[in-house]
């Protein structure tokens, strides 16, 4: 006892001396507080351990110990060994070299593999481009592109894997650039704005300024988003730390956040936001929120403070966006911001009003450009070698995820888990099952040894285990699977779910247990599976009891003695996932922190859970909510329902969640995402969600043109409402690539249509010779439509140029063709090329490049025919 009254006196004592930092270590750090403390107050502690220490999260502070920062910068230091390392300062070392993390990644020890791998790479190179080129060859070996849900995976887990979306290829990027010295930044939209979606990339250091790459080029500043980067509203790039750079938008939270909209287009203005309240005095410390239109709705791009003139500053593009401002006791304001003609400066005035009124919102956007976009700072490398060595690579990380695949002996344990049955439903199963299991990459083998694990054991626990480990593959996403660090790990979940299955097994129907303990409660919002069920279990073992509510009970007690809840807490952009374990480590934790370790603490026992907008647990009979164990007595959240019908230039289309129409609530004077459930009847929806008089709730409903112009209704409702109908109306189009294709060509395409056996409308995308991310992007998309298109008389042809075509999967609708250079004029950057036919073998419709919107585009362009 007296030993540890002397460390608490010691710890004390070192914080009042350290400040700020010292608070945060104690606050956030748990058992690793009085190391971390030890080690930013020696005396030979370098700076840059200190500045890591500065600048980290919450997050990371829950997570990190005083070895993982030493070798990190350890290492680090040697990268500056590097030729190109001498061009640049100490400044850009510390916030794009050093930092430990890229993004929301979980920590993985990273670095010093990834420089061994690297060094030889680019050991003698002196240019700072070319081994930033030469380090995005390597990482294509690593991994391609695969949209998955929002979760960062963590780099290792990315070369397990071999896929991952945007965000991971710049994670995997920026991690092997930084372990060999090469300045990198995360650059990117929040939303595009005038289509669904948004993109993330990476910023490259060099002395001519920041370049940005995607996949790999012979060059910078060339990628396939370039001609989309010209038409966003917003680019951003971020620094770990407070950095003095240019175009600084905000220093905030240990990071700062820097417009690069300038390395993108001409195309956009220093923009003044003036916030005024009712008698047009400035107002300071005003929330000022940036829309964009996207999701069916307007959704939050930017959030910033006014300062004391009542202004926001900030660089937008050519566009258009919705802009609301509000102040707790002034009032909420907003309005339209179109900068197409050049507009910079709007004022807002805030009202006593605080809510929304019924909105009808028109977005218009730049036409994109034709012109090809070529700096002449920006040199080629690699002459006459560079598409090979790409290829190379790519061949490399085929052959690596191929030799991973073991569909025969997954095949196996599916038909030992679900039996044989020779039906539709039971062949649809195993196909999902075993196209899963092809895509666990690395981890394969791990999944297996469970397996062959599973087969020694007794018949009763056999049986159970091979379904518990099958559903565990079927529903956890691929990502997470590959999270898991080991086959030790992946059988501790096994056991731990197996033993509560047993324990609640009266209590608990199969369906309920697959479902609601096995699968994920959020998508993409779940804790890190890096290998924390059994020293987890082994905490809240204890908990549980015959009886399901009093074990809700005793894990909410439990909850509440190992953290609490921080109001005021603020979340970081440099923020990693934690498991529940960092969680209890981190003490003071924002309130989801706490609801995701009740959440898994219930999992983990055996109990099941769902999310309605706030926990639910299955007490045998139904879900009622967790929060009620508190009081000894169970609620059912009440549900409202309310049937959405839109109107699309004066016909009924079907309302879907998230294409034209979204769910929303205004809080704080912010409109965002709030959770709603329901279904499809016929082209209505059934919008079902927990009644709250204290909400102030609202649909979203828009609709583009070709251009991604838009038109968006804000419709507020009452929750005694019971019905709701919005009208929509097509903004005028404009984007069409017919023109851009001489005669010559459309003939091609005509005479390319007739020889094909198929009747009716034809849907023709050209694939070419180079594969591309774009071209893969949207072959996917377009399959996914193919069945759609059948419907609508439309048949999907996908055409690949004289090359092999492994990348084509989905629907036995398609038909799949191989042929020489159609189009020889075009270039590699505007595949794919999309041709919609008529019956006569005419053009319609054409396409070049990527466009998000292109399926829905195409259907009510057949379907108007």
């Amino acid at each position: 006892m007296k030993k540890i009254i002397l460390e608490v006196i010691l710890i004390a004592m070192v914080f009042s001396a350290l400040g700020d930092t010292a608070e945060r270590i104690k606050k956030y750090s748990g058992k690793n507080a009085k190391s971390l403390l030890e080690l930013y107050s020696a005396k030979d502690t370098s700076a840059y351990i200190k500045f890591i220490l500065d600048h980290s999260s919450p997050n990371d502070l829950a997570v990190l110990t005083p070895g993982y920062i030493k070798k990190n910068v350890d290492i680090a230091l040697k990268s500056k060994e590097f030729k190109y390392s001498d061009i640049y300062g100490d400044d850009i070392f510390r916030h794009f070299v050093l930092p430990l993390r890229v993004s929301q990644e979980p920590f993985e020890d990273w670095r010093e593999r990834f420089y061994k791998e690297i060094f030889p790479v680019v050991k003698d190179v002196e240019d700072i481009e070319e081994a930033a080129i030469l380090v995005n060859i390597w990482a294509e070996e690593q991994m391609t592109y695969k949209p998955t849900h929002g979760k960062d995976q963590a780099p290792l887990t990315t070369i397990r894997r071999g896929y991952g979306r945007c965000e991971e290829m710049m994670i995997i990027y920026m991690a092997a650039a930084r372990s060999v010295g090469i300045p990198v930044r995360s650059a990117g939209t929040p939303l595009w704005n005038f289509t669904d979606s948004n993109h993330a990339w990476v910023e490259v250091w060099t002395p001519s300024g920041w370049k940005y790459l995607g996949e790999p080029a012979d060059r910078l500043n060339s990628t396939w988003f370039t001609r989309t980067t010209e038409r966003a509203s917003m680019i951003n790039s971020t620094a770990f730390g407070y950095y003095d750079g240019d175009d600084i938008i905000e220093k905030k939270a240990n990071s700062t956040q820097m417009s690069s909209i300038k390395y993108y287009t001409d195309q956009w203005d220093k923009c003044i936001i003036s916030i005024d309240d009712e008698n047009s005095m400035p107002v300071e410390g005003a929330d000022v929120v940036f829309y964009a239109v996207s999701w069916g709705g307007i959704s939050p791009m930017a959030e910033m403070k006014s300062d004391k003139a009542g202004q926001v500053l900030l660089p937008l593009g050519r566009g258009s966006v919705f802009i609301a401002a509000y102040k707790e006791g002034v009032g909420l304001g907003y309005s339209m911001f179109d900068t197409v003609e050049g507009e910079k400066d709007i004022r807002i005035a805030l009202g006593k009003n605080t809510e929304v009124s019924d909105l009808d919102l028109n977005f218009r956007f730049l036409i994109p450009s034709s012109e090809k976009r070529e700096k002449s700072e920006d040199k080629k490398y690699f002459e006459g070698k560079f598409e090979l060595m790409k290829d190379n690579a790519a061949l490399k990380r085929k052959d690596r995820l191929n030799s991973s695949k073991k569909t025969a002996e997954f095949a196996s344990y599916f038909i030992k888990s679900y039996g044989c049955k020779e039906d539709e439903k039971q062949f649809e199963k195993q196909k999902t099952f075993l196209e899963k299991c092809e895509i666990l990459g690395g981890s394969a083998d791990s999944f297996l040894k469970v397996y062959k694990s599973i087969d020694k054991e007794d018949k009763k626990a056999r049986k159970q285990k091979y379904s518990i480990l099958s559903e565990m593959i079927a529903q956890w996403d691929d990502k997470e699977l590959c999270e898991i660090p080991d086959s030790a790990s992946v059988k501790n979940a096994v056991d731990i779910y197996f033993e509560g299955r047993q324990k609640y097994l009266k209590s608990v129907p199969d369906t309920i247990f697959y479902k609601n303990v096995i699968a994920p409660t959020w998508t993409g919002g779940q804790v890190v599976q890096n290998g924390w069920q059994k020293e987890f279990y082994a905490e809240i073992k204890q908990l549980r009891s015959e009886n399901m509510k009093t074990t809700v009970s005793d894990v909410l007690r439990w909850a509440d003695s190992k953290v609490a809840v921080d109001s005021a807490f603020v979340f970081e952009y440099y923020s990693g996932s934690l498991n529940p374990l960092n969680i209890i480590n981190m003490k003071s934790v924002p309130e989801f922190y706490r609801t995701k370790l009740i959440d898994s603490a219930l999992k983990t026992l055996g109990i099941p859970t769902s999310w309605k907008g706030s926990l639910e647990y299955f007490n045998g009979k139904e879900f009622v909510s967790v929060e009620a164990g508190k009081e000894k007595k169970e609620e059912k959240i009440a549900e409202k329902e309310l049937r959405l019908k839109i109107y699309a230039d004066g016909a009924q289309v079907k309302a879907e969640p998230w294409g034209n129409f979204q769910f929303s609530s205004l809080e704080g004077g912010i409109m965002n995402y709030s959770y709603f459930d329901g279904s499809s009847d016929s082209l209505d929806f059934l919008i079902k969600f927990p009644a709250d008089e204290k909400k102030d709730l609202y649909v979203q409903a828009g609709i583009r043109n070709t251009n991604g112009d838009a038109s968006v209704a804000v419709r507020k409702i009452s929750q005694k409402e019971d019905s709701l109908v919005i009208s929509l109306k097509t903004p005028k189009e404009y984007l069409d690539a017919t023109s851009d294709f001489t005669e010559s060509e459309i003939q091609i395409i005509s005479s390319f249509s007739a020889s094909l056996k198929e009747g009716g409308l034809k849907v023709i995308l050209i694939r070419g010779v180079i594969p591309n991310e774009p071209t893969n992007r949207m072959t996917s998309l377009l399959v996914e439509k193919a069945s759609e298109f059948k419907k609508a008389n439309a048949s999907l042809i996908i055409y690949t140029e004289i090359r092999d075509d492994d990348e084509i999967k989905g629907s036995d609708t398609v038909l799949k063709k191989k042929g020489d250079i159609l189009i020889p004029e075009t270039e590699d950057n505007e595949y794919p090329l999309v041709f919609v036919m008529n019956e006569k073998n005419g053009v319609i419709f054409s396409s070049k490049g990527y466009n998000m919107n292109i399926g829905d585009l195409i259907l009510k362009k057949i379907k108007s025919k």
